[in-house]
């Protein structure tokens, strides 16, 4: 068991690192080589670049597995988290999970920024900010928020008050895989997701998510018309960055279905109790958070001054570390011949 702990760790803490750099790389590169024929669309990417640097930190402090046993979710913690408390790993789970909510309705901000910028009504700082607040907060916020507690009291969370006490999901750990329960194992999570509580977010995910894809899908084919129609007015260039732009936003509208199923595979596994294994419960967190890799890689390959920035950050860092490699080989050989 402790082989597969570590397994555990080494394969999430890898998925974080790679992730946040591949972020943080892109975050780097915006602030530096953003032109300002879209600087204000820049701000979105960059919200979603945090929210994604943000997503990974707090998963990273968890390093989960999600362990389904019949209409409970019972998690073990393997993360930095676990030398506070099982409350700071409960508490930095629901971030990370609320993180991710939020990128399907950052994507419905893309779209009406884009829309705006198509339409000749080219939208301020201020109103793209505006709409970055309205659009992706509130409903992760109304999953999470406890009925008349204060907007942003985290403390006042739905999901937060789903917790159960951490004796009772040890209980029903034990008493369904005793080998997973050892004495020093952080160990919470929900006895009963049919609460009222798991039941509404459930909803609210469900009842937002379903038109939010026939909106996006309204916005792609006005963005796709007027592109058409003043296709002849503009140049090849700016036609190229507008085209590339629409290929972009419709791969991340793909991506959180994609996740979505890829996630619900081990979840099925796992309730039909046909597969059972450590790797399996720490691959659930991974795949709820591909999006997150998956998200820049696309910003990378489609928007070309990022492209042609990392390949010549790329370049630089190749190009310094062989001329170190030919001055060590030349002292070696002078040390040698002497």
């Amino acid at each position: 068991m402790i082989g597969a702990e570590a397994a555990v760790i080494i394969t999430c803490a890898s998925f974080s690192a790679v992730a946040l750099t591949i972020n943080i790389s892109l975050l780097i590169i915006m602030k530096k080589y953003t032109p300002k024929s879209f600087a204000n669309f820049g701000i979105v990417m960059k919200f979603q670049v945090l929210v994604d640097i943000h997503t990974n930190f707090t998963a990273a402090a968890v390093i989960n597995r999600t362990i389904l046993l019949s209409d409970s979710f019972v998690y073990i913690a393997h993360g930095p988290c676990t030398l506070l408390s099982s409350s700071v790993c409960f508490a930095s789970y629901g971030i990370a999970l609320l993180g991710g909510l939020m990128s399907i309705y950052i994507v419905l901000v893309s779209f009406i920024v884009r829309l705006q910028i198509m339409s000749n009504r080219n939208p301020s700082n201020r109103s793209i900010v505006a709409l970055l607040i309205v659009l992706p907060l509130p409903v992760p916020a109304a999953i999470t928020l406890k009925e008349n507690a204060p907007v942003f009291n985290a403390m006042q969370m739905l999901f937060f008050n789903s917790r159960s006490d951490d004796s009772i999901m040890r209980e029903i750990l034990y008493e369904r895989i005793p080998e997973y329960v050892a004495t020093d194992a952080t160990i919470f999570g929900i006895e009963d997701i049919r609460i009222a509580t798991m039941r509404l977010s459930i909803t609210l995910i469900i009842v937002f998510i379903m038109p939010i894809y026939f909106i996006l899908l309204l916005l792609r084919s006005k963005i796709v018309k007027c592109l058409d129609n003043t296709g002849k007015c503009i140049s090849d260039k700016t036609r190229k960055m507008h085209v590339q732009f629409v290929k972009m936003l419709t791969l991340q509208c793909v991506i959180p279905p994609i996740v979505f199923f890829a996630t619900f595979v081990p979840i099925e596994l796992e309730y039909l109790d046909l597969l059972r294994h450590p790797m399996t419960e720490a691959l659930i967190n991974i795949l709820a958070r591909l999006s997150t890799l998956l998200s820049p890689i696309v910003v990378f390959i489609h928007i070309i001054p990022y492209k042609w920035a990392l390949f010549r950050w790329i370049g630089s860092r190749y190009k310094q570390s062989r001329s170190s490699v030919n001055a060590n080989e030349e002292i070696a050989l002078i040390v040698l011949t002497a």
